[in-house]
């Protein structure tokens, strides 16, 4: 009996190992919509101007408004015709200049922007 037992087990087992995977319905379709929709998505991204695509430069980062401020209006002085903004991030302020796409420009930009604030460093922050 025992044996039987064992027997049909292994009979069972190398039946349900032995059918053809071929017959499974794939999970992973995509189909020419799908495809389109990812084209569409990317598209929309691409003409999308939004601060987590682009590496920024950070001159403060501190509680004060009034400090943010400064360093804002003193950076504009130095650097007239820049992008600078000021960020909310609980709890504390953060001064951001330049939108750069890649790090390379953004290394390029930090090299000039270290003259007069040494504390710069490169931000890719994501939203």
């Amino acid at each position: 009996m025992k044996y039987l037992f064992v027997l049909s087990f292994i009979l069972t087992a190398s039946l349900t190992i032995a059918q053809d995977i071929s017959k499974r319905p794939n999970r992973f379709i995509v189909n020419d919509k799908v495809d389109h929709l990812l084209d569409e998505r990317a598209e929309c991204y691409a003409k999308t101007k939004t601060s987590f695509k682009y590496y920024h430069i950070q001159l403060y980062n501190g509680q004060s408004i009034n400090k943010a401020r400064s360093v804002k209006a003193d950076f504009q002085l130095k650097f007239p015709g820049e992008y600078i903004v000021i960020e909310w991030e609980s709890p504390e302020f953060k001064v951001w200049a330049g939108e750069y796409e890649t790090k390379l420009a953004a290394d390029q930009a930090l090299l000039k922007i270290r003259k007069s604030y040494s504390d710069a460093f490169i931000v890719n922050p994501k939203k």
